[in-house]
């Protein structure tokens, strides 16, 4: 199942659409009989890539996401047990200065953690950290974000590892598990803006009583935009991809359950 939505998700988020486009455009190309349907598609396939890749959309597709989820305040931190910082990918085998340690937060995995770092100096608590071997790296997500972590002054002792979930719903059923052992009844969930609204699904399905810490938003809340929002930028593209890989992990799961 793992396997089976990874492959869907790719096949039909951007720019996995538009190659299938592009091959079928190919193939027609070799048939006259086709002309008028393989431009068509092509002119679909431009459209579709210049839409995608510009500012107006991608607010459009990815506010939906953020726009219910603000920074947490620290009268919320007071309340909770535990931090829980989500898994975002890992560059295995980078190299790493003043360390022989190899492996380095994604893009995306950084906000996390910085953020992680920046509550846990406001109000120390533990802090979870969730994320295992996606595929067939030699070191676990969460094994690479403790090192950063520890090397911005969290001690190791304030760190638990989950290091073995490969989907936001592993991390959910592993999280819980480790918040029971020690007694956590509430976290203060730690993840991209856009990903906030289905892992607080997912984790409270599980029973953890979840407070939102949203970092990393993507979406620009301004009234108009200007000649340059409808440029191409190969950034928009990036975020819609991010933002539709969310809408269709909620409908898997919700098939799923």
């Amino acid at each position: 199942m793992f396997l089976l939505q990874k492959f869907i998700s790719n096949i039909l988020i951007s720019p996995g659409i538009f190659i299938i486009l592009l091959i079928m455009i190919f193939m027609m190309s070799f048939r006259k009989k086709s002309s008028m349907k393989a431009n068509f598609l092509l002119m679909v396939t431009i459209m579709g890539i210049y839409l995608l890749s510009i500012e107006p959309v991608k607010d459009m597709v990815v506010k939906p996401l953020e726009k219910n989820y603000l920074p947490i305040t620290r009268v919320q931190l007071d309340k909770v047990d535990c931090y829980v910082v989500l898994g975002g990918g890992i560059y295995d085998n980078s190299p790493k200065s003043l360390s022989s340690a190899t492996g380095s937060p994604s893009k995306t995995a950084l906000f996390r953690v910085i953020e992680g770092v920046r509550l846990y100096k406001e109000y120390p608590k533990k802090i979870i950290i969730t994320g295992g071997i996606v595929y067939n790296g030699e070191k676990s997500e969460g094994s690479v974000y403790k090192e950063l972590m520890v090397d911005l002054g969290v001690p190791e002792s304030d760190i638990i590892i989950e290091g073995r979930s490969r989907t936001t719903e592993e991390n959910a059923v592993l999280t819980k598990k480790i918040m029971s052992e020690n007694g956590y009844k509430d976290a203060v969930i730690i993840t991209s803006a856009t990903h906030m609204k289905r892992s607080k699904y997912i984790f409270e399905k599980y029973g953890v009583e979840v407070i939102p810490a949203p970092t990393g938003y993507v979406s620009r809340y301004k009234e108009s935009y200007g000649m340059d929002s409808y440029f191409p930028d190969a950034s928009n593209f990036v975020d819609i991809r991010s933002a539709m890989w969310e809408y269709i992990g909620l409908i898997f799961y919700k098939i799923k359950n």
